[in-house]
């Protein structure tokens, strides 16, 4: 149901997604992005839309103690989801459903269409938070054999440019 409606949602905002930045492939000997697929982005996606109380306004900040704690992110296979305010100060309320759905934005923007690398958009009230997305390289080993979705966290290249 949540997932259908994501989709929905994703779709009909898309007309209205001038405000993403897609990554773009910097030129070499610069570090390369990776690329990611819609499907990875989507099962990450699906599960911050389903958090417990998804729809409810909740405080994001970077200051301890002081509402949901980010940056914070979400990763499934080769998509990395990422959301965090702009500086120490910011904060802003949102709710999980509104951040799941600007990601839904961004993957169709971004990942469906080549080059497959992700993007950014502001989101929220005060525009002053980000929610983003990167393709990252699964590594060939896991922690564990229980632990499909590990990706190690330096095979996100943060440097990403955006191509508006």
């Amino acid at each position: 149901m949540i997932s259908t409606l994501l989709l929905i949602i994703a779709a009909l905002n898309w007309a209205v997604a001038a405000k993403v930045g897609c990554w773009r492939q910097p030129d070499p000997p610069a570090p390369q992005h990776h690329t990611t697929v819609y499907r990875h982005c989507f099962d990450a996606i699906k599960e911050l839309a389903e958090l417990d109380k998804a729809y409810a306004p909740i405080l994001f900040s970077r200051k301890p103690g002081l509402g949901y704690k980010v940056p914070e992110r979400w990763i499934k296979g080769t998509c990395y989801v990422h959301i965090d305010v702009n500086s120490e100060d910011d904060e802003d309320y949102i709710s999980f459903h509104e951040i799941a759905v600007e990601a839904g934005v961004i993957a169709a923007a971004c990942v469906i269409k080549a080059p497959h690398l992700g993007g950014t958009s502001p989101v929220g009230p005060k525009q002053v938070m980000n929610v983003s997305i990167f393709g990252v390289r699964r590594l060939a080993h896991r922690l564990s054999a229980f632990d499909e979705d590990f990706t190690d966290d330096r095979e996100f290249n943060g440097s990403a440019e955006i191509l508006r």
